[in-house]
């Protein structure tokens, strides 16, 4: 058997593969994973690198639900979850140069807008992977990413410490880089989500169960 640790960029598996998908928010990572694999890879960790939500006011939910998930992977789905943050801060930034729909006037100039921005995710990811590299933790690393910033991780992996490398593109356009980095390089099945779903109840440790918030049904 070959052991395998798997790391996870969440903004890439989202924005990549999952965002507008009915099976996007309930997803069970390992399983998603585990279907990838053939049955000479044992998954030995599960790393999903993510970032609590800050929540627009138009959604104030958003960060219970994000809550109440993570809980879901971690009891249920065998993941480890490495957080960063969001970022927020206020921009200004031109406006579309179109119509309103409302009153048909066209906007022009520049508006005040609130920006959030995903930080630390992508470094946290490569410093995981080079340290269990060092640590002798397995020998096959597979990286879900479409971020070709993670080409040099990569190539460290393979150079420096002999492994090989397996890359799940989750967007459909090629990384050629990623492809010229990994020993291995495809992309993950659109419908595959959808048979990869944690179940609508999830047991807890302290034996209480959380449940698929109504909002995600």
């Amino acid at each position: 058997m070959k052991k395998t640790c798997v790391y996870i960029d969440g903004y890439n598996l989202y924005y990549g593969l999952l965002k507008g998908s009915p099976a996007s928010k309930w997803l069970d990572l390992r399983a998603l994973v585990s279907s990838m694999f053939k049955e000479e890879h044992e998954i030995v960790s599960v790393k999903f690198f993510t970032a609590r939500v800050r929540t627009y006011p138009h959604d104030i939910a958003a960060e219970e639900r994000q809550k109440i998930y993570l809980q879901a992977l971690a009891a249920f789905g065998g993941v480890d979850i490495v957080e960063g943050f969001y970022s927020k801060k206020k921009e200004w930034l031109p406006h579309v140069n179109e119509k309103c729909r409302t009153c048909g006037e066209a906007h022009a100039g520049m508006a005040r807008v609130v920006k959030l921005e995903e930080k630390r995710s992508d470094v946290n990811l490569a410093v995981a992977a080079l340290i269990d590299a060092m640590r002798q933790d397995a020998d096959v690393f597979a990286f879900v990413t479409g971020d070709s910033d993670q080409a040099g991780t990569i190539y460290a992996l393979r150079r420096e410490f002999g492994k090989t490398v397996l890359v799940f593109n989750p967007h459909v356009a090629v990384s050629e880089h990623l492809k010229r980095a990994a020993t291995y390089y495809a992309h993950i099945p659109r419908d595959l989500p959808a048979r990869c779903q944690l179940p609508e109840v999830v047991p807890l440790p302290n034996g209480r169960s959380i449940h698929r918030p109504p909002a995600w049904a």
